[in-house]
């Protein structure tokens, strides 16, 4: 029987299934993140006057409005780390080093489209909470493995 076939009472079960659940999760996240930092779909010359280069100066300068986007941003990114630490299924420092880099990277991204958007506004501060938001992600996803792993007795979780 192969190894991520587990038979229990007669019946198999694929335990590749969560990773697959995971993997389908963290594509239809960072598919929701692009679309919601890219709309509206018109691009122009780019806008690089209008970039906030330095982080949270623009939440110091109007803090209501852009203190609650810098908290969207950071828990809009929290699920992209905790699908990616899934995805790996091992818990340890390097998945979350490498899914803060997976938010950092799309975050960049998204941010250098807006500067060819005539109505979106780049800031440093939104790359920063996303980054934020995936290191927490990942954070909590590899310690809920670690406990899932210690549960069950150290075996591999699939």
């Amino acid at each position: 029987m192969p190894d991520n076939i587990l038979s229990t009472s007669g019946k198999s079960v694929n335990l590749s299934q969560p990773i697959q659940m995971w993997t389908l999760i963290l594509v239809g996240w960072i598919f929701l993140i692009i679309v919601l930092c890219s709309f509206p779909w018109w691009l122009e010359s780019p806008q690089w006057g209008r970039v906030r280069w330095i982080p949270l100066l623009d939440v110091l300068r109007s803090p209501y409005r852009l203190l609650r986007d810098a908290i969207a941003n950071c828990f809009l990114y929290i699920p992209l780390g905790f699908a990616y630490a899934r995805v790996r299924g091992v818990p340890g420092v390097k998945v979350i080093c490498v899914a803060t880099l997976v938010g950092l990277l799309l975050s960049v991204a998204c941010e250098l489209y807006q500067v060819f958007s005539p109505v979106r506004f780049p800031s440093m501060t939104d790359v920063l909470m996303n980054t934020i938001g995936a290191l927490a992600g990942a954070s909590i996803a590899v310690k809920s493995l670690a406990s899932l792993r210690a549960q069950k007795g150290n075996r591999p979780l699939y």
